[in-house]
């Protein structure tokens, strides 16, 4: 699989391990010592309603960086000619760079919802939110595997996920709900679509939602697409790929 060589340790020396601390300690500090304060939103324990965002948060990075990593490596290294030269189409290509992001994306969020199991509870909808995940990996890994396509340099690689996907994420309502914000922090925070993805998590974990879960899922899906569609016709062409 083109994605294996950097699926375990990456040359951002971000190892696998990384996100689940990382989600340990937003669970340990706001579930924690924010909860002792807040305690519920919407009649749900505060522990419980931030997991879903952070599960959300944790899958569309990790999605993100392993996929655009992947492709980054194989360009810096040259071997991406051995990978292009192989009888394979290109959406093959991008499928076999996506299935290792999903992999990791999927691994690294059921490792944290086990680990946060015995505080949080059960799950409402176990297939709703399973459905969340797995389309916020999905599309993720599709728009990394476009970032490593694109990206010349490490800065350009590590753009998206450090400065679009992580703070789309914090603003996305993974630790407050959206119903306790004044204009015009409100509608800013409708207007970010991992906002949408968050919600449809939470509505999976915990039963409470504030958009429609069914109609998130759908916008996910079709975006999702239309990465893949992207991310193929990319790599079908070429494009900063052969030299």
């Amino acid at each position: 699989m083109p994605g294996a060589r950097s699926a375990g340790f990456c040359r951002c020396g971000r190892r696998p391990s990384s996100p689940v601390v990382t989600a340990s300690l937003f669970l340990a500090i706001f579930g924690g010592v924010l909860g002792e304060r807040i305690r519920e939103v919407g009649g749900v324990d505060y522990l419980a309603f931030i997991l879903p965002g952070l599960l959300v948060m944790t899958t569309a990075s990790q999605a993100a960086a392993n996929a655009s990593t992947s492709v980054f490596q194989a360009k810096n290294e040259g071997y991406i000619e051995d990978v292009l030269t192989a009888p394979l189409r290109p959406w093959q290509l991008v499928s076999a760079y996506m299935a290792g992001a999903v992999a990791r994306a999927l691994v690294a969020a059921a490792v944290i919802a086990a680990i946060a199991a015995p505080f949080a509870g059960g799950v409402a909808h176990p297939l709703h939110a399973a459905a969340a995940l797995v389309l916020t990996s999905l599309l993720f890994a599709a728009v990394g595997t476009s970032v490593g396509v694109w990206a010349d340099t490490f800065d350009q690689h590590s753009f998206v996920t450090a400065l679009v996907i992580t703070p789309l994420a914090l603003l996305g309502g993974v630790f407050y709900s959206v119903r306790t914000l004044g204009e015009p922090w409100a509608t800013l925070t409708r207007l970010d679509p991992i906002y949408y993805l968050v919600d449809a998590a939470r509505f999976g974990f915990t039963g409470f939602h504030e958009s429609a879960p069914a109609a998130a899922l759908a916008v996910v899906a079709v975006a999702a697409a239309v990465a893949v569609t992207g991310s193929a016709l990319l790599v079908g062409r070429g494009w900063r790929l052969k030299p």
